[in-house]
């Protein structure tokens, strides 16, 4: 018995994340359905639904790469931080405390209620059109803040017209999250 490790997690059924760069979503809902599992006596490849928390972290994504476009509008376009915002305006890599917030804002579903998709199990298209796409906003959003009469207010009133088009885009590609 190794007792470098100080906790043991039973491990169950392996998730498959196929071509996607979702290795951290899964990583963390595996941790919590095991111990799900052996709580409620659930069967042993019981699934919570990956692309439901997906589906909410690419919103959130979208929502931080428009917000920061709004944050940096006064910078030049050439400004570094500005270059690096627009190469990389959305990505589906994240870390085991991001899985942490999502779960605690959008909360958990069965895999039965959101199944994974062909976009969900292959995520380079569906990515790249959502960064195709935030681009073309960002650039809206720094054209628009340099127009005479633009408040504050303003930004974020299109910005929130703006995620509602990637929320279309998602659920058009991963299904409608319950509500």
């Amino acid at each position: 018995f190794d007792s470098y490790f100080s906790n043991k997690v039973n491990s169950q059924a392996i998730s498959d994340q196929k071509s996607s760069g979702r290795c951290w979503l899964f990583t963390g809902m595996n941790v919590l359905r095991s111990k799900t599992i052996t709580q409620h006596d659930l069967p042993a490849d019981f699934q919570f639904s990956q692309v439901h928390i997906f589906f909410w972290d690419q919103l959130e994504k979208a929502n931080l790469f428009l917000q920061a476009v709004i944050d940096t509008k006064n910078l030049p376009f050439d400004d570094k931080k500005v270059e690096w915002l627009f190469k990389n305006p959305i990505g589906d890599g994240g870390q085991f405390t991001g899985v942490a917030n999502l779960i605690d804002k959008y909360g958990l579903v069965p895999m039965d209620v959101m199944k994974e998709t062909n976009s969900s199990n292959n995520t380079r298209i569906m990515s790249n059109l959502l960064s195709l796409r935030l681009r073309e906003d960002g650039l809206r959003l720094r054209e628009l803040s340099t127009k005479k009469g633009t408040t504050e207010a303003s930004l974020q009133s299109t910005k929130l017209e703006m995620l509602k088009s990637i929320y279309q885009i998602l659920a058009l590609n991963l299904g409608e999250p319950p509500t």
